[in-house]
């Protein structure tokens, strides 16, 4: 492909596949589209998993004395794999995973997976306000700390709710004026299987859906392992053989906090022997 024509340029970008360019489209503009490689056949079961495991999780919530609806949790699964262990691959989708070390390194962790529900004839939807995810924090960074992967289980349409950005704005400390927002903010309209890939530090919202239809989605956050967890997920997963060393190092196992001076001296002792 040719190179785009130029002047008085001496330093330049080099991408050598997708997963870079996708890359650059985040730590420029703060958001992106990745295609997760899944089939329609591997899609419809995700669907259809995904409206069991929120009838699973409402009644499990009823059965400990919560509702939901006062809470105003109704509209998501929290640890939507907890609920239905099929989730799991897309938390450690490959195509995925590719694009997130382009970003954050080569150790980063899950920090929240939640399913999250857009109900249908324009009910009101949480996730509808500006927000960061990680929020109440104004800074800029030089690399990404966190990383959401925003999977559309239904496609995303402007009619349906679709996620609205405003551009760039991982790179401003405060909000921008509500003129500018009304200026600048884009909906990100995708297909079913498709991740939406944010910056954690890009103002974002959802949309009113107006259509009769509930729009599912399932964000995923990974994180630098300084941030702390959403779930302490060692402690609910428990030792989990089913993982494999490299799966459970971004569930967040071994950062366990070191509570007292014994246990760091024993931390640090296969490292001197």
């Amino acid at each position: 492909m040719n190179k785009v024509s130029r002047y008085g340029v001496l330093q330049a970008t080099d991408a050598e596949d997708v997963y870079d360019v996708l890359a650059e489209e985040i730590r420029l503009r703060g958001y992106t589209a990745l295609d997760s490689g899944l089939s329609d056949s591997q899609l419809d079961e995700f669907s259809r998993l995904f409206d069991e495991a929120e009838a699973s999780y409402s009644e499990l919530a009823a059965s400990k004395n919560f509702d939901l609806q006062s809470m105003k949790e109704s509209d998501a699964i929290r640890l939507l794999p907890v609920i239905s262990s099929k989730f799991w691959d897309l938390v450690f989708n490959e195509p995925l995973h590719q694009l997130l070390t382009r970003l954050l390194g080569q150790y980063y962790i899950l920090n929240q997976v939640n399913g999250l529900i857009n109900r249908g004839d324009k009910r009101e939807y949480h996730q509808a306000q500006y927000h960061r995810d990680l929020p109440y924090q104004h800074f800029t960074s030089s690399r990404p700390l966190a990383i959401n992967a925003l999977f559309a289980v239904d496609d995303f349409t402007i009619e349906n709710g679709a996620t609205r950005v405003i551009p760039a704005s991982h790179h401003r400390e405060a909000f921008p004026s509500d003129e500018v927002v009304r200026r600048l903010e884009t909906h990100v309209t995708v297909k079913r299987g498709t991740f939406v890939v944010l910056d954690c530090m890009l103002y974002h919202a959802g949309s009113t859906n107006y259509t009769t239809r509930d729009r599912r989605a399932i964000n995923h956050v990974f994180t630098i392992p300084m941030l702390r967890q959403q779930f302490h997920m060692p402690s609910i997963l428990g030792p989990s053989p089913e993982f494999s060393e490299e799966q459970k190092k971004i569930l967040g196992y071994g950062l366990e906090e070191v509570r007292s001076l014994d246990q760091w001296f024993l931390s640090r002792m296969p490292k001197i022997r």
